[in-house]
């Protein structure tokens, strides 16, 4: 079974308006495994050697990045077949009506957005990934979940106030931070 931690974090709201203070779920990240440590990962898997599977390691991820820069979606699957991550990229961009009402200048006093007003350099482009259903729903059903229980200070604002930060700036998913001690 996997061993995944979670704990639980106050949510406060900036107007301590009541009805609106609520607790949420977060899992706690206890390790990165570096490319070193999967390549010795796979090498007690497969009997290859360590520097070996680093190799097939880099060059994987050196042709996901190429491979995503020319437009395509990779799929990483297990010997049985089943997607485990997919990565793709991904764009966002738009323009409304009331952005070309707001800019007469900039769209020659048109009152309708058209779709060659959209145009490359108002796109943002990021790569995306998911995580295969089938496997998503194993690792559901496969894990073992236990509570950590932190420190008072692991208050988050609304969402809408960027005043409050928690204890770091990813959500407090670094291994060592915040607080280490158990519940039973």
């Amino acid at each position: 079974m996997a061993k995944v931690k979670y704990r639980v974090r106050e949510r406060i709201p900036s107007d301590n308006q009541i009805g609106s203070h609520s607790f949420f779920a977060e899992a706690v990240i206890s390790t990165d495994i570096t490319s070193v440590e999967l390549a010795k990962k796979i090498a007690a898997r497969t009997g290859i050697k360590s520097y070996e599977a680093q190799a097939a390691i880099h060059a994987i991820a050196d042709i996901v990045a190429e491979e995503t820069l020319e437009g395509s979606r990779i799929s990483l699957e297990n010997e049985d077949g089943t997607k485990l991550v997919t990565i793709y990229p991904r764009v966002s961009g738009s323009i409304s009506d009331k952005d070309v009402q707001d800019n007469p200048e900039k769209y020659n006093g048109a009152q309708v957005a058209t779709e060659d007003m959209l145009t490359p350099d108002m796109l943002t482009w990021t790569l995306g990934s998911t995580v295969g259903t089938k496997y998503s729903k194993q690792f559901a059903l496969n894990k073992q979940a236990q509570k950590v229980k932190y420190s008072a200070t692991d208050v988050v604002a609304d969402p809408d106030d960027n005043t409050q930060q928690g204890d770091n700036d990813n959500g407090g998913n670094q291994p060592g931070t915040g607080g280490s001690e158990l519940e039973g």
